[in-house]
């Protein structure tokens, strides 16, 4: 597991107790208009990671400027979780309008979540749950339909079965609920015919996924597909499969999404199917949820608040889309990617 710095660290403490926390100096970190006396933050790991730029931040300008509320991003920069925690805490302490926390990352941000409700401040979790915590709402992803998704599209190509891997951020609980759903699937479907050889942790990392992949084939050729469950493993796991001198197909690759050029490995044939979650509604719906939260004023049967009736939905499921050859062109051509 990667941490970040003592400076670095240093550096996320120091920015939590300012208006704004930047999560990289090359990435704006405050959406809407900037005398609004709303604020809401999105905290994360890895804040700055593209995928999170590509998409979730195109979903925290929109809600801002929608609502005319300021959002700002938070978190370290690294795979870090004790500087996650803190900065869940440190934001919590500020007293915003609302937080909402990236909660797949690790079981452990559940005190942090539960002490900024206890604080008063109405927090959601997006992307991947904290079921334990005393959250309002998770919104995002059903994790399990990620790994059912990638067993279906890597068994159909697959029909004489074979040996699987797969790479994912082990300890992260959704990657956990998608490889159960993967191994799931695998077993209710496969008659037999599979066998999984390992489960590798890539710390959300594509060089540590090209690694591990390079020694999941050295130490088992004849393997047949290879599942990635985080948005870097995909790319790692095609760098080694290239480095190494196969061809497209050759072993079946399903993976998550990643930047808009990832998708050419669908067309050209690297990988049978990308799932793509559709996060640019995970900050959008967090924040309205928030939103509506401090303002619609619905109640239980006369009752409101955490310790009563809650005005707003526990869950809100945004789906998932899979991305194959048969319908890459259009997500290229949409994307403006040549």
């Amino acid at each position: 597991m990667m941490f970040a710095t003592r400076p670095a660290l240093l550096g996320l403490l120091l920015a939590a107790a300012l208006p704004v926390m930047a999560p990289a100096s090359a990435q704006e970190s405050n959406f809407g208009p900037r005398d609004s006396k709303e604020v809401y933050y999105w905290i994360s790991n890895k804040a700055n990671l593209p995928l999170f730029v590509q998409y979730d931040y195109v979903g925290m300008k929109r809600v801002a400027e929608e609502l005319k509320v300021q959002v700002r991003v938070a978190g370290p920069t690294d795979f870090d979780i004790p500087g996650f925690i803190a900065a869940v805490e440190q934001v919590c302490a500020q007293k915003p309008a609302g937080v909402s926390v990236v909660g797949g990352f690790d079981p452990s941000l559940t005190e942090a979540v539960n002490k900024c409700i206890e604080m008063g401040v109405p927090t959601v979790v997006d992307d991947g749950d904290l079921p334990l915590s005393k959250r309002l709402t998770y919104i995002g992803t059903n994790w399990t339909k990620i790994g059912e998704a990638q067993a279906r599209a890597m068994m159909a190509k697959l029909p004489n079965g074979g040996k699987l891997a797969m790479t994912s951020i082990i300890n992260a609980d959704n990657m956990r609920e998608a490889v159960k759903g993967f191994t799931d699937f695998v077993g209710a479907n496969g008659k037999n015919k599979f066998k999984i050889v390992a489960n590798e942790d890539d710390n959300g990392d594509a060089a540590k996924a090209a690694q591990i992949t390079s020694a999941l084939l050295a130490a088992n050729p004849d393997i047949v597909g290879i599942a990635g469950f985080d948005s870097e493993s995909g790319a790692g796991i095609v760098r080694a499969l290239q480095e190494g001198g196969k061809k497209p197909g050759e072993i079946v690759v399903t993976a998550m999404e990643q930047t808009p050029d990832f998708f050419k490995n669908a067309r050209d044939g690297w990988v049978e199917g990308i799932v793509v979650q559709n996060r640019e509604l995970f900050i959008y719906y967090a924040v309205k949820t928030l939103y509506d939260y401090n303002h619609n004023g619905l109640k239980t049967s006369g009752l409101t608040g955490v310790n009563g009736g809650v005005p707003v939905p526990p869950t809100i499921d945004t789906g998932i889309l899979l991305v194959t050859k048969s319908n890459v062109g259009k997500v290229l051509a949409a994307l403006k990617v040549m």
